[in-house]
């Protein structure tokens, strides 16, 4: 059975889509959701909460919540709902794929220092909790961080989206696979960075995501 709060989610998105509610309108009252839907105040804050995490929704201060207006950092936030209710892991992987080979290469036109820096401490971090569930964010932390660093606003954005996605539908198939494999693959793409070649970059980046598609597939 579907949870209450993910149909207050659904019913809210779906609204959205077929553009009955439009960007920059209000939405309904808590109150009045609570009696469209026959829900709690509770399931239908979740719901209101989980969209205004991923920038579908915005909340005014006494003023109510609204449906996000695109934006230069947010336009194509609508596309996550879609998304979300058309999931397939392995496609999404192919598509991470083809996006991490590019960043890697935008990145490393823009390094410097602290970039290094903040991805070497991450590594570590990764090392750290490699038995622990946060190490989903923190993998996702590492590639969000090299895409931010394109300086690309765009491929930054589908980036994000494809983050937001992977946590929403396949946490559980991510951690299916071990991490001992992720973290050697990490620390070459990042000793390639270090090291300022850009074709081995995008080598071992390719090859990461090869070697999950493959494990995904054949049930790892």
């Amino acid at each position: 059975m579907i949870a209450k709060s993910q149909m207050v989610q659904d019913y809210i998105e779906k609204r959205i889509m077929l553009e009955e509610w439009k960007p920059g309108s209000k939405i309904p009252s808590e109150n009045s959701l609570c009696i469209e839907l026959n829900v709690s105040r509770v399931s239908v804050r979740s719901g209101i909460e989980a969209l205004l995490a991923i920038g579908l929704l915005k909340k005014v201060k006494f003023g109510g919540t609204y449906v996000s207006e695109y934006n230069d950092e947010n336009y194509l936030k609508v596309l996550t709902p879609t998304l979300i209710h058309n999931f397939n892991y392995v496609e999404m992987l192919e598509l991470r794929q083809a996006i991490d080979v590019l960043c890697v290469e935008l990145c490393l036109k823009n390094i410097d220092k602290s970039v290094i820096e903040e991805l070497s401490n991450l590594l570590v971090d990764m090392e750290n909790y490699k038995e622990n569930e946060d190490f989903f964010l923190l993998d996702r932390k590492f590639h969000l961080t090299i895409s931010k660093y394109t300086f690309n606003k765009l491929i930054h954005n589908i980036n994000e989206i494809m983050w937001e996605v992977l946590e929403s539908n396949a946490r559980g198939e991510y951690h299916m696979i071990g991490n001992d494999e992720r973290i050697v693959e990490h620390t070459k793409i990042l000793n390639a960075i270090i090291s300022g070649d850009i074709e081995l970059a995008r080598v071992y980046s390719k090859r990461h995501l090869s070697r999950t598609i493959k494990d995904v597939k054949s049930g790892k």
